[in-house]
């Protein structure tokens, strides 16, 4: 039975070889394939119980043994939705099995590819080239976390985006130790009379320049309440008895005479309007009030500085322009205030609510009066921010933990680290991509780009298990174990993973197939030659 035995074994031999062929031609096939997993021949020896010593005729057997495990070359690709995987894992696809009233209906089986070349179809699904439809979990545009733990389609979707009002600010600012202004000593707005005096000499006839005559008065009255007269010529009064009732009497306002001669009051207290008039001619002193925030006037500008300025957005999507000054009020201690234009025309600048800062060798140490930590976020309210007329709503202006101090710089100017805000207007579709961390983001004619969705990779404990199915798709089996989830897979933006066959090596498992099925067909026309031998004796 040996001849018989050797035909046997190598028949199966050639099966075996045969079947290795499929495997390196669909191989070869697929060498372009985007994610293709190229298949390994394995061959089994099956020998019949025997002897020691004494070969039995057997079998061989051949089997498939999949690739999942070996990686293909990432490369690049123009194209934004196209994805690559550079570790391990699988992307999470679904089947479409039909329509209903026009809209795609998806089976609930998930499968698993490192197929990545997914383009958006006219719905707003990304689909691969095999047909299959990727899966993600959704992201809270508010918080920009993920919301949910469930795979579901990924559907983008090409309409407009409403406008969203500006609520955060976010602002981080380091103030000079030494502004290029010099101190802003509280804003104080000084009037000055137009003629020389002498602080001993009464108010009749000292001062030519201001033109009062017999008679004449000297009025000033106090955040509306009772007009305090000086009359001139009597009792002697004399321009020091006025300069001492007001700083006596006017609570943040002093009055002095400057270097050359002249009545000069400041008013350091804003709480008060102080209204100055009199029965002569008053030259260069008018009826002029004190306000409670900054005049709108070049004096304020001129010393304070430029803390930047950002476009925010009002719930209908309307943009006003919010920019800041800020002004230091005192040298002992540090003390800085924060300030933001409310109007334009006429330039109306309005102080930030509990807007005050103190420093302490560049280090913040009180806001509003009180001590503040530098570990923890430091927040400011605008409650109804109103810009030109326009109502933007309440925001918060964030300086963060440690993102406002005063250090020394060379020109005296606010140096902004960061400025921005989290409103925009309405805003049409334009593209979507997807970039290095997995995130499906839609781009919009606003400029805003907003993440939708987070890809999820799956994982298995034996992936090479895995059940193959057309197209590069696998299904879980008993074997391979249930896929593991993570959104935390290594992911590559606008790139594809190439096949992992290597042309060159397939062609040398082609010619080793080719000669080990070229020596079964010479076992079996040498055992049929040795057959016919037998058959001639018989003759």
């Amino acid at each position: 039975m040996g001849i018989y035995g050797a035909l046997s074994t190598a028949v199966t031999g050639m099966a075996a070889q045969s079947f290795a062929l499929e495997n390196i031609s669909g191989n070869i096939a697929n060498s372009q394939t985007t994610g293709y997993k190229r298949m390994e021949t394995g061959f089994i020896d099956l020998i019949p119980d025997a002897a020691v010593g004494r070969q039995k005729p057997g079998a061989v057997l051949s089997y498939s043994r999949s690739t999942n495990d070996v990686r293909g070359d990432i490369i690049t690709s123009s194209t934004g939705t196209h994805v690559a995987l550079n570790g391990s894992g699988f992307f999470v696809v679904a089947e479409k099995t039909g329509t209903s009233d026009g809209n795609s209906v998806f089976g609930d089986a998930s499968y698993y590819t490192r197929r990545g070349d997914f383009e958006m179809d006219r719905e707003g699904f990304l689909r691969n080239g095999a047909g299959y439809y990727l899966k993600g979990v959704p992201i809270d545009t508010t918080t920009g976390n993920v919301a949910g733990s469930v795979p579901e389609m990924v559907q983008v979707s090409n309409g407009l985006i409403p406008a969203k009002a500006t609520q955060r600010i976010v602002y981080e600012v380091n103030l000079p130790d030494t502004p290029a202004v010099g101190l802003a000593a509280d804003f104080a707005t000084t009037l000055s009379s137009a003629g020389d005096m002498d602080g001993t000499e009464t108010l009749q006839g000292a001062a030519p320049g201001l033109g009062w005559a017999g008679g004449d008065q000297f009025t000033i009255s106090v955040g509306g309440g009772a007009v305090e007269t000086f009359v001139e010529g009597v009792d002697g009064t004399t321009v020091q008895d006025l300069i001492d009732w007001v700083n006596s009497s006017v609570p943040g306002a002093t009055a002095s005479l400057d270097s050359e001669g002249r009545l000069q009051m400041t008013a350091e207290n804003t709480n008060h309007n102080i209204v100055i008039g009199g029965t002569g001619t008053i030259a260069g002193v008018a009826s002029q009030p004190v306000p409670d925030a900054p005049e709108t006037n070049s004096d304020f500008v001129g010393r304070s500085v430029e803390g930047g300025a950002i476009t925010v957005y009002a719930p209908n999507g309307a943009s006003v322009n919010v920019q800041m000054r800020w002004g230091k009020v005192s040298n002992e201690p540090d003390t800085w205030r924060l300030y933001y234009m409310s109007d334009g025309e006429p330039q109306t600048w309005s102080e930030v609510p509990d807007g005050e800062f103190t420093f302490e060798d560049g280090v913040l140490q009180t806001q509003g009066g009180a001590s503040v930590s530098l570990t923890e976020p430091l927040r400011l309210n605008l409650p109804n921010l109103t810009i030109n007329g326009t109502e933007v709503g309440d925001v918060e202006i964030d300086l963060g933990s440690g993102g406002l101090t005063q250090f020394d710089n060379a020109n005296g100017r606010a140096a902004v680290s960061t400025l921005n805000q989290n409103g925009y207007p309405a805003g049409s579709f334009m593209s979507v991509a997807i970039n290095d961390s997995g995130r499906v983001v839609a781009t919009y004619s606003n400029g805003e780009q907003i993440e939708i969705f987070q890809l999820v990779t799956a994982n298995f404990n034996a992936e090479n298990q895995l059940k193959r199915l057309d197209g590069g798709i696998y299904s879980a089996t008993a074997a391979s174990g249930e896929a593991i989830l993570s959104t935390d897979g290594g992911i590559t933006g606008g790139a594809l993973e190439s096949s992992n066959t290597d042309i060159s090596e397939e062609f040398t498992k082609l010619i080793v197939t080719q000669q080990a099925y070229s020596a079964g067909t010479r076992i079996v026309s040498t055992a049929d030659e040795m057959l016919q031998e037998a058959l001639n004796m018989i003759r």
